[in-house]
């Protein structure tokens, strides 16, 4: 099994065609490039760090008045799992991981 990855990893890295399509994913070193990893990966965790009380008051609020009970409770439930004040190292994890490949 070791055997066949060595020989799959060879392969892959001495194949020209998936090289070039390897370079050709990467993203390009713009602004645009750098924000959008900040924006998706960087900017939610900040929000649910200091702001995680406020958006649940307002979820709260918002589900009694636009939500079936049924449904508004499951609403909330999932807001409250996904802003709980703690950090995700998963999330900031892989926002510097594609930093890192943005600029490797």
């Amino acid at each position: 099994m070791k055997q066949k990855l060595k020989n799959i990893q060879h392969n892959l890295k001495h194949n020209v065609e998936f090289q070039f399509k390897l370079q050709e994913m990467k993203p390009k070193k713009t602004i645009w490039g750098f924000l959008g990893v900040v924006l998706i990966f960087f900017v939610p965790e900040l929000v649910n760090i200091f702001y995680y009380q406020e958006v649940n008051s307002f979820m709260a609020e918002f589900v009694q008045l636009y939500y079936p009970p049924e449904l508004g409770d499951k609403v909330l439930w999932l807001v409250r799992k996904t802003f709980d004040g703690e950090l995700s190292f998963v999330n900031i994890g892989l926002g510097f991981g594609f930093l890192w490949w943005l600029y490797r």
